[in-house]
């Protein structure tokens, strides 16, 4: 059976590979071949490969004018054809996150954060939102954002010393110091995974939570009235389902990665898990796990 070959890309045709972007022709009426005067050439990836870039877009391809060997998941050729865009979106690239998270759960899923809620209830949560996103998923999904916020200023805290503690509200510092437990870090990557599934979820919900993102800007609105009148000491952290917005110590930034950023870390966190449990070959074998389920979702008409 021939392997399928996929290329991975932004929106636009562009290819963002670590030798340099790479343009290519999108296949519309007629597909045109692609070239390049990198000196790498052009990688076709299986979907083994294709989990370490996987980026906004994929399409199928195949190689013009011969075809060389697959070497680790990838093959080298000086042209090639994209022949169809693969059924990849913000909620396939949710749904891989989420199968990447929960298949490294184990006995990890009552593990609570925290808030009280455990790990397995995080993924099973997240799943039933993606099957039915309305407007009672935003507080949860809010919930979630915190968490994922917390999370990251734990990690972040060996960096950034006090810092950390000063873009946290007081009532939360409480929970950031619970992430101290040595047990969060002998589970770091599991924890990883699923917070990485939980991004790629709110990025897919985005567009859906319209009115929710109106409330969010009047409370910014009052925010800002209150500030008028009070002097902050120093910036707060407010976590909204739409990312972290800093408060009091400048203009409000929201930050949040896309669904397809998030498929890939969870992927990559999971596989990092379980090469702390089983070593190389459970990696290894994690892989092929992963493999298999991309390759299921880049099935058109599925």
């Amino acid at each position: 059976m021939t392997e399928i070959l996929y290329v991975s890309m932004d929106a636009a045709g562009v290819e963002h590979a670590a030798s340099g972007d790479i343009t290519w022709a999108l296949p519309r009426n007629v597909s045109q071949p692609t070239t390049t005067e990198n000196p790498h050439g052009l990688v076709l990836r299986t979907t083994s490969a294709l989990l370490d870039v996987l980026d906004e877009a994929i399409y199928r391809a195949e190689p013009v004018g011969g075809a060389s060997p697959i070497v680790d998941g990838t093959m080298a050729v000086a042209s090639a054809r994209l022949t169809s865009r693969a059924p990849w979106d913000t909620e396939s690239a949710t749904r891989f996150a989420l199968a990447c998270a929960s298949h490294v759960l184990g006995d990890r899923s009552e593990l609570k954060l925290p808030d009280g809620m455990t790990l397995g209830r995080i993924v099973a949560d997240a799943q039933h939102m993606l099957d039915d996103l309305g407007p009672q998923s935003v507080e949860h999904l809010s919930r979630m954002a915190r968490l994922s916020e917390l999370w990251r200023l734990h990690r972040e805290r060996g960096e950034l010393g006090e810092l950390a503690f000063d873009l946290t509200l007081d009532d939360e510092a409480k929970d950031l110091d619970t992430f101290d437990d040595p047990v969060y870090e002998t589970v770091a990557p599991v924890i990883d995974a699923v917070l990485a599934a939980i991004g790629a979820l709110r990025h897919h919900a985005l567009p859906r939570s319209e009115e929710a993102l109106d409330d969010v800007r009047e409370e910014h609105e009052e925010s800002a009235a209150l500030e008028a009148r009070h002097v902050r000491k120093s910036p707060t952290v407010n976590v909204t389902p739409f990312g972290s917005a800093m408060a009091g110590g400048g203009p409000h930034v929201t930050s949040d990665e896309p669904s397809w950023t998030g498929a890939r870390e969870a992927a990559r966190h999971a596989r990092l898990a379980v090469r702390d449990e089983r070593g190389a070959v459970g990696e290894t074998e994690e892989r092929e796990w992963q493999a298999a389920e991309l390759s299921s979702l880049l099935v058109p008409d599925r």
